[in-house]
């Protein structure tokens, strides 16, 4: 059991560091992987041309998220993309502009071909956040602030929740895909959703949710140790009332087989027969003589 807790922890522990490189990785030429989200704002009709590093990933395929991940909203961009070399995709922005209502801020993704987007993972190398608006329209500076305000809490709070996640998916992985207006479907992760680093309070919620996770593994070895201690203590007990104590087998063989002569000082005279002497009777036989006829 303290072998499979030990695994648990250290591959959680690599899984939350896998987390953190995706996001520190700057992949992203256009959107800026180098400016903080939302930083790009574009209108519904625009035509944009995508632009990415060499990525550490096979044959792909480029999809149009919500930055939401409860929205479940994706669109595949393009498929059977090379991403181990750089590259570009042209692309009209055609997005639903009553989804645009509901929330204006998405992401791109890379996933294998032929996979799900959801649920979002790291290695899905997301872009920095950005903003589509309807045709035509334009986004205050006062509007734009209370944008990059709300993701900034939405990232710290989806950032420690999408690592505790991380963690339980050890013990129990996700079976269920969320259904919505995903269009089609394979995989990222939405505290990855801005590219171009971890803010403070998402440091600060991995630190807290690392913590909590050993503290909870230091108190399943202390209960488990305590444990055993007493099922030891109880067998031991168990074992001195069954089995009696025999004595030392050499000191009671020598101590029989060496008889101990005491001395005495002084004279003594053995007792003896106190029976006076007498002599033993005999026995006279009477001769008689006969005379043989001559």
């Amino acid at each position: 059991m303290l072998t499979t807790v030990y695994r648990a922890l250290l591959f959680s522990l690599l899984l939350l560091k896998t987390s953190v490189f995706a996001q520190s990785v700057v992949p992203w030429s256009i959107p800026d992987g180098t400016k903080p989200n939302f930083t790009d704002v574009y209108n519904n009709g625009n035509s944009i041309t995508w632009s990415w590093q060499a990525l550490n990933h096979s044959m792909s395929d480029l999809w149009l998220t919500s930055f939401d991940p409860t929205l479940s909203y994706a669109v595949r961009i393009a498929s059977n993309i090379n991403i181990t070399e750089p590259g570009t995709l042209p692309w009209t922005i055609t997005v639903n502009e009553t989804l645009i209502d509901i929330d204006n801020r998405f992401v791109l993704r890379f996933t294998l071909t032929g996979t799900d987007i959801y649920p979002l993972y790291p290695n899905q190398f997301p872009s920095p956040a950005f903003i589509i608006l309807k045709r035509g329209a334009t986004l205050a500076p006062a509007s734009l602030s209370s944008v990059v305000a709300t993701a900034t809490q939405f990232s710290e709070s989806t950032t420690a929740t999408t690592a505790a996640a991380s963690i339980t998916s050890l013990i129990a992985p996700a079976s269920s895909v969320p259904s919505g207006l995903t269009e089609s479907s394979p995989s990222s992760d939405s505290s990855s959703s801005g590219g171009s680093g971890l803010s403070t309070g998402a440091k600060v919620g991995i630190g807290i949710g690392v913590t909590a996770l050993v503290v909870v593994i230091l108190g399943l070895c202390f209960a488990v140790l305590r444990l055993y201690r007493r099922v030891k203590a109880t067998s031991n007990r168990h074992s001195q009332g069954i089995i009696p104590d025999y004595p030392d087998k050499e000191t009671t063989t020598s101590g029989a087989s060496t008889p101990v002569i005491r001395e005495i000082s002084g004279l003594h005279e053995a007792t003896g027969d106190r029976r006076h002497p007498a002599e033993l009777g005999s026995k006279r036989e009477s001769k008689v003589v006969f005379e043989m006829p001559g």
